[in-house]
């Protein structure tokens, strides 16, 4: 029985499987941040961010970069990759990437075509956020330390995160986003801008990160459209705000409003939204009734009208509504004149409901979009005033 044992443990040995790709971690670097610009001898420059796990921590940090650049060129993206041995010592591993800057010269030419490798890649995960660098190189963008995580890369991905859930300026774009847009019949991508403010080379020193005015920041002050794989334009994060009401992305922010006499303002926090899009073509036209739901409360007046009055919450939502709808509208008008390009996702939502009649726009749906008819209906419901009744001082 015992030699019975042994031989099916034996048997059992030759099923076992080994790593075959393993790397010793000692002998790795994690990718964070990844920016693509043009070459001045090749056709692409790709840049890398790799984390310094001990400096990326306070307990061990010895006040070293926290973070290490590196640039390589050449005329395929998958190419250079895997080539970063020629200055660096250890394998880099691009699963934990959590960012992709793209230069504004590289998406004004479309020069986009090496993102099927990024998409394709099984080491690399599709969960990281595209972002394009305005006025600048992509590079620099990486190299700015901060003290918030320190790493560039890993400030931005939990910047762009946050900015959408608390204020919804900034769409959270990932690959899978990306190529999901890019492939559909009925919706332009639409890309966060970044911009570097101050001097790029200070921004790269462990100085930059101790300091309580930063030489060199980059921040978040735009949104790319792009159409046929090149950039259209730029709509401002007011505009974009606009946009993730339409799409039901908002999960909260605030909306500012004139009160009904007079200049002085108010401010309207929302908590709960939902929009709902009905499509369908009449006469030949794409119709599509937008309907936006919130829930909030006033976070702060300017107003002297008195809370104790039901009339003055009526007057505030009618001037909320007035505002968004303007706004949205505004923001309509400036996708079909200025870029040509549904970067709502409306004609997506027609294929889903009229897909008889979006037939023939498969594959001109920017001119359906251009003749189609938008109505807009934003209805606010303001459920408190906060902590206080009245307005902190009245006159």
């Amino acid at each position: 029985m015992k030699w019975f044992k042994c031989l099916i443990l034996i048997c059992l040995i030759f099923l076992l499987t080994g790593c075959w790709d393993v790397y010793e971690l000692a002998k790795t670097s994690i990718v964070t941040g990844v920016a693509v610009d043009k070459g001045e001898s090749f056709k692409y420059k790709l840049t890398i961010e790799t984390t310094e796990a001990r400096e990326m921590s306070y307990q061990t940090a010895s006040g070293l970069a926290p973070s290490t650049v590196s640039s390589l060129e050449g005329n395929n993206i998958g190419e250079l990759t895997s080539k970063f041995n020629i200055m660096n010592a250890t394998h880099p591993i691009y699963s934990h990437t959590r960012v992709l800057v793209l230069s504004e010269e590289i998406v004004k030419d479309g020069l986009l075509e090496f993102m099927d490798f990024f998409d394709r890649n099984r080491e690399i995960r599709d969960d990281f956020a595209i972002i394009i660098a305005r006025a600048g190189k992509a590079e620099d963008i990486l190299k700015v330390t901060n003290m918030y995580k320190k790493s560039a890369s890993l400030k931005l991905f939990t910047q762009l995160n946050t900015m959408q859930k608390d204020w919804g300026g900034a769409t959270d774009i990932k690959l899978n986003d990306y190529t999901r847009i890019s492939n559909s019949e009925g919706q332009a991508p639409v890309l966060p801008a970044v911009e570097l403010v101050g001097d790029p080379k200070k921004g790269g020193k462990v100085e930059n990160l101790k300091s309580e005015v930063p030489d060199s920041e980059v921040k978040v002050n735009s949104m790319g459209v792009l159409k046929n794989g090149k950039l259209a334009g730029y709509a401002s994060l007011n505009e974009i705000h606009g946009m993730l009401f339409v799409q039901g992305k908002i999960k909260s922010t605030s909306i500012m409003a004139k009160c009904e006499n007079g200049d002085k303002k108010f401010v309207y926090r929302v908590t709960h939204s939902k929009t709902k899009v009905t499509a369908k073509e009449l006469k030949g036209i794409p119709n599509f009734n937008i309907t936006i739901k919130t829930e909030g409360y006033l976070e702060g007046t300017e107003c002297l009208q008195k809370l104790g009055d039901l009339k003055a919450y009526e007057g505030f939502e009618k001037s909320i509504n007035k505002e968004m709808e303007k706004e949205i509208k505004k923001l309509i008008k400036k996708t079909k004149e200025d870029f040509n390009a549904d970067i709502f996702g409306l004609g997506e939502l027609l294929r889903q409901q009229d897909y008889k009649n979006f037939k023939k726009y498969k594959d001109t749906w920017d001119d359906g979009y251009a003749k189609s008819q938008i109505h807009v209906s934003f209805n606010s419901e303001i459920k408190s005033s906060g902590t206080r009744k009245d307005r902190f001082i009245m006159k």
